[in-house]
């Protein structure tokens, strides 16, 4: 695993993910993450891509989490107006997805013993934020 630590962005492919967010559309790219309709197996740049995501939405509805790299601080402080609330759902569901053996990622996470329940807990995390961000904004 390309992964240094259990945080969203402390893995190499997180960081391109990272990268390839800047120079893209957010909406359509944060859009097709969340997408897995159709897949029965959840592939690791798919998992990837959701948790990236979620990661970047909760940073834009409720300030970034600790431990988010500069890069997506600055990218979330230039996209604050940004109108994503309609994808948070979308964010809680496809990461419900992930969290389940059906996902590389999480098979992948449990291989690592160590590190797979401070991985979980962040993970579940992210999603009770995602769900508070939704009802703070009714």
């Amino acid at each position: 695993m390309s992964s240094w630590g259990y945080r969203t962005f402390e893995d190499g492919i997180a960081c391109d993910w990272l990268e390839d967010l800047h120079d893209s559309d957010p909406i359509a790219f944060f859009e097709k993450c969340l997408d897995l309709t159709g897949l029965d197996y959840f592939d690791f740049l798919a998992c990837v891509g959701v948790v990236c995501t979620a990661e970047m939405l909760r940073a834009l509805k409720s300030g970034p989490r600790a431990g988010l790299p500069g890069a997506a601080v600055g990218w979330c402080e230039q996209h604050r107006d940004l109108d994503c609330r309609f994808l948070i759902s979308r964010a809680i569901d496809a990461m419900k997805l992930i969290l389940t053996n059906q996902s590389e990622m999480w098979v992948r996470w449990d291989d690592d013993a160590d590190r797979f329940d401070c991985w979980c807990e962040h993970q579940q995390e992210l999603i009770e934020d995602l769900k508070n961000a939704l009802k703070d904004g009714l």
